[in-house]
């Protein structure tokens, strides 16, 4: 059995010994996940997009030092771990922007959080029957399961056409 060096630490996701572009795949990857309604160059892109922004804000002096401004094609390197090496500012501004990211996610849940609370407050739990069937038909479409449609929408003539 292979050991592999006291100061090298394993991926979980791969059992390997993490390398700094392993590092770098998987901190865009955490960051920037696939998703429903994002494909990898939709993640690739926003990545990118941070990337620079972040590069925007940095002063003259530092973007003088480095050798290399970001590329999309740098980002897909990353992200697909084609990269033979990593520089330290590159996993600086990868660090930064996950940050950032998790600021802006962690902010966007909060007011979720908040507008969900303030629904639970809105419904007298003694309510039963059509009267909750109805709060339930009004609030369809925010977190809860339904299809969406109001009454209304259920009812309308479809003869006409939508928006006339």
């Amino acid at each position: 059995m292979e050991r592999s060096p006291k100061g090298v630490d394993l991926s979980p996701k791969a059992r390997c010994a993490m390398t700094d572009a392993h590092f770098a795949a998987e901190l865009i990857h955490d960051t920037y996940p696939v998703r429903a309604g994002r494909n990898a160059k939709a993640a690739i892109g926003e990545a990118f997009r941070a990337l620079q922004r972040r590069e925007r804000q940095l002063p003259q002096s530092v973007l003088r030092e480095r050798p290399r401004q970001w590329t999309e094609r740098r980002v897909r390197a990353l992200w697909n771990r084609e990269a033979r090496r990593v520089d330290h500012y590159e996993i600086q501004d990868l660090t930064a922007v996950a940050v950032e990211e998790a600021r802006r996610e962690r902010q966007h849940l909060k007011a979720r959080q908040e507008r969900l609370a303030a629904l639970i407050a809105s419904v007298d739990p003694g309510e039963v029957g059509p009267a909750a069937d109805e709060q339930g038909q009004r609030f369809r479409g925010m977190d809860l399961p339904g299809d969406g449609f109001t009454e209304a929408d259920e009812r309308a003539s479809q003869d006409q056409g939508w928006g006339r």
